[in-house]
């Protein structure tokens, strides 16, 4: 009986996958692609559902091969190496080699996640019906070929009240930079070619802030691709963070369920979420803490050490919850005409009168800053999905 029971659980779970791949035999070769962070099937006939492999989704492998590219640092070296380049023309080097701010926001590194190819992207303004044209190099600063891409949009979200800031002070300015401003500045460095929103959120404890939600809601529109939301509330597990994630689900729903601003807040996010791509850090709490709105299909974005490893402080360390992940840490650096804090060559924020190129200023840090990272370097994968 026990065996016939399993062959049965067998048979059950093969025709789910057989509907969830879009087969209609096991022996086709070619299913349709799986979509969804934690992708799962319902069996048509029994009710039952059971979970597919988190990374055969379309998303998740894109997630991992980027989580690759990011635990290298392959964006930062990789885009560097052209002002050594023998092969790229005078030209072309000077727009490189600029630390102009407004050079520097007319640029792009970007690799291919399908074929690990990298190419320098440089903007030549925008066509009548608003598509940016491009001028695209390789790695080694050769010409490729002039093209035309449609900007997608980026909506990026912060607290209203957010009192995180850069401040900076010399003899000749005080350069006060905002959280919201920052996040901004990290997105349009890794893509300055997509359209980015800011809505802030006036967050209130055990106050479900209805108008926030439906001013994110406007926000979206046919070209966005994206949402990239800078901050979270925090749960501690009463399990292991490594532990089976939806255990841990379960748990953070009877730990949510009698509070009832949360419950809500979270039926709105997973409303968005079941609307288009929504991104948020996991937190800076460290093991054990879970950013609580991950549990809605909001997908996680954890921070990575300068060892390329996870940073302490990284909370919902559970593929369950956290999928991406990015530099944790931001240097502030000097340049010849103001801030760098992405690491990328060029000028993130100007001075008037800069002293000291190359003096650090230390760093910015958390994933509140991952987060638009990532989101800007995969709409820009989606910008360029297709062209080479």
């Amino acid at each position: 009986m026990g065996l016939e029971k399993l062959r049965m659980s067998l048979a059950q779970k093969t025709f789910a996958w057989v509907k969830a791949c879009g087969k209609t035999s096991v022996f086709q070769t070619k299913p349709q692609k799986i979509h969804g962070i934690n992708p799962s099937v319902t069996n048509l006939h029994t009710g039952n559902s059971f979970d597919l492999p988190r990374f055969s989704s379309v998303e998740m492998k894109m997630a991992r091969i980027m989580n690759k590219i990011a635990i290298k640092d392959e964006y930062i070296i990789r885009s560097k190496k052209v002002l050594s380049s023998s092969k790229i023309l005078p030209e072309d080097l000077k727009r490189l080699e600029s630390t102009t701010l407004e050079d520097t926001y007319k640029r792009a590194f970007w690799i291919n996640p399908k074929d690990d190819k990298g190419y320098h992207l440089l903007d030549e303004g925008r066509t009548k019906n608003g598509l940016q044209k491009l001028r695209i190099l390789d790695e080694n600063g050769v010409f490729v070929k002039n093209t035309v891409v449609k900007p997608k949009t980026v909506i990026l979200t912060d607290l209203k009240n957010n009192i995180v800031s850069l401040y900076i002070k010399n003899e000749f300015d005080n350069i006060d930079i905002t959280h919201t401003d920052l996040i901004n500045i990290l997105a349009r460095r890794y893509n300055p070619f997509a359209k980015y929103k800011t809505v802030l959120y006036d967050y209130e404890p055990n106050i479900v802030n209805k108008e926030y939600f439906r001013k994110l809601y406007r926000a979206i529109d046919k070209d966005t691709s994206y949402i990239s939301a800078s901050f979270g509330q925090s749960y501690t597990s009463n399990m292991p963070i490594k532990g089976k994630g939806k255990e841990i689900q379960h748990e953070l729903e009877n730990h949510i369920k009698c509070i009832d601003s949360i419950v809500q807040t979270n039926k709105l996010f997973r409303k968005i979420a079941n609307k288009v791509r929504f991104l948020m850090g996991t937190g800076n709490n460290g093991n054990c803490r879970i950013n609580i709105y991950l549990s809605t299909g909001i997908e996680g974005v954890g921070g990575l050490n300068p060892m390329h490893k996870v940073h302490m402080n990284s909370s919902s360390r559970n593929s369950f919850f956290t999928q991406h992940y990015e530099n944790y840490q931001f240097p502030i650096k000097m340049t010849e005409e103001g801030l760098s804090i992405t690491g990328l060559h060029g000028t993130d924020i100007p001075i008037t009168t800069p002293l000291f190129p190359g003096e650090s200023f230390g760093t910015i840090s958390g994933t509140s800053y991952s987060t638009p990272v990532r989101a800007a370097k995969l709409a820009l994968n989606d910008m360029m999905e297709g062209l080479l």
